[in-house]
């Protein structure tokens, strides 16, 4: 039996790992220690911008005309997902719940028609994720019983001020 040569195998392993300690090697952020959301957020990962662009989307637009949520209930359900700045600016009320017309909602409430709601994400990244800033874009499709289904897009974006904190809701905007 030939002798194993340990030394020249020591040096490829040793060069393979300096090899990895250079710039090539990953970067390695500092792990999530956002608190957690209050309830009944208590789920939703704070950690990580899809989850809770996920979760906020489909809050504002799970209406229920039988049960009375109209869009001003939905918008405040969704609020602490929000950053403040955002959840109090007045110019967002309209233009999200455009593709909803008055006169559609007055007949679902008038009929007393269940809505289902389905969120998804689409894959459309519109500008990079930073470490501070992730934006989504979201199909929405809202179903009602023996009418035509309104489906359209939202984008959506979420900040944070860092690995400390939340992320959360600074943008929204039916395309």
């Amino acid at each position: 039996m030939k002798p194993v040569a340990f030394p020249s195998v020591a040096l490829v392993v040793l060069a393979a790992v300096s090899g990895c300690s250079s710039a090539h090697a990953p970067v390695v952020e500092p792990g999530c220690r956002a608190e957690a959301f209050p309830p009944p957020h208590t789920e939703v990962a704070p950690c990580s911008a899809s989850a809770v662009l996920q979760v906020a989307v489909t809050m504002l637009y799970r209406l229920d005309p039988v049960a009375g949520v109209d869009a001003r209930s939905a918008f405040e359900a969704a609020r602490p997902l929000m950053r403040a700045t955002y959840a109090t600016d007045a110019r967002i009320g309209e233009s999200l719940w455009a593709p909803i017309t008055p006169e559609a909602w007055g007949d679902w409430v008038d009929s007393r028609v269940p809505l289902r709601t389905e969120v998804a994400v689409t894959g459309d990244t519109p500008v990079p994720d930073t470490a501070t800033s992730s934006s989504r874009v979201f199909t929405v499709a809202l179903t009602s019983a023996a009418r035509t289904p309104i489906e359209f897009s939202v984008s959506a974006r979420a900040t944070r001020a860092g690995a400390e904190r939340a992320w959360l809701v600074a943008e929204m905007r039916v395309l």
